[in-house]
């Protein structure tokens, strides 16, 4: 027996409920194990979230997202299909696929624009479609140089160099610096053929708006979670 200790991400969509309601929902599951003689203790030490936009995004348009349906969309879709994260293409730099300012006309013309080994990666079937998750992310000039877990209201910060003996230890920088922990501004739910395509179809709805020019992430649906 012996006592390990590891940082790790974990994302998730927490719906129906406000944001305070969602926070406290979103840590009872991080901290929720398996039961068993040697149960996981979780601490968790930094929460990033953001808030979606009230439409989800597809190729045939846009509509308010129907949360518990898509929910269970999503589950029918993971026991019956085996999912080839390769041809979704969450492996490409779509902010440079589609950068904004340098809109396709279409779909097919998106596809044209594109480098043959980016092109030939992806899925381009429309009768194949996923769900992403399209994270605006905040300019990095808004965003803190050292960002910190929020420290207990007993201690005074910057005060001292010295940490209390019972301060949490920092978060470890190669998790501290994934791109799920970047700040975000909003983040869209869209249903596309490939990454790029999902990108293309924020691009197109956000132009015009203060968040148009924002770097973007695009990463899968991992798991739905009610608030009740």
């Amino acid at each position: 027996m012996s006592l390990q200790m590891w940082d790790s991400c974990m994302s998730a969509i927490v719906y129906g409920g406000e944001a305070d309601q969602a926070q406290k929902r979103f840590e009872e599951w991080c901290r929720s194990s398996p039961e068993g003689e040697d149960p996981v203790e979780t601490q968790i030490k930094k929460i990033v979230g953001t808030r979606f936009i009230n439409q989800m995004l597809t190729e045939s348009g846009s509509q308010p997202p129907d949360w518990p349906e898509i929910s269970r969309r999503f589950a029918d879709t993971l026991s019956a299909t085996d999912v080839d994260e390769f041809e979704q293409g969450y492996w490409v730099d779509v902010n440079q696929a589609v950068p904004c300012g340098k809109l396709s006309f279409d779909i097919q013309s998106l596809k044209r624009d594109l480098p043959e080994e980016i092109r030939s990666g992806l899925n381009w079937s429309a009768e194949k479609t996923f769900l992403f998750v399209v994270s605006i992310l905040t300019p990095c000039e808004e965003r803190p140089q050292d960002i910190e877990f929020e420290h207990d209201a007993n201690y005074p910060g910057d005060t001292n160099d010295e940490k209390p003996k019972d301060m949490k230890p920092d978060l470890d920088r190669a998790v501290d610096t994934l791109p799920e922990l970047r700040e975000k501004q909003a983040a869209a739910l869209i249903e596309a053929r490939n990454s790029v395509v999902a990108a293309w179809l924020w691009r197109k709805f956000s132009a015009g708006t203060p968040l148009a020019s924002n770097e973007i992430q695009v990463g899968p649906c991992l798991v739905f979670i009610p608030v009740e």
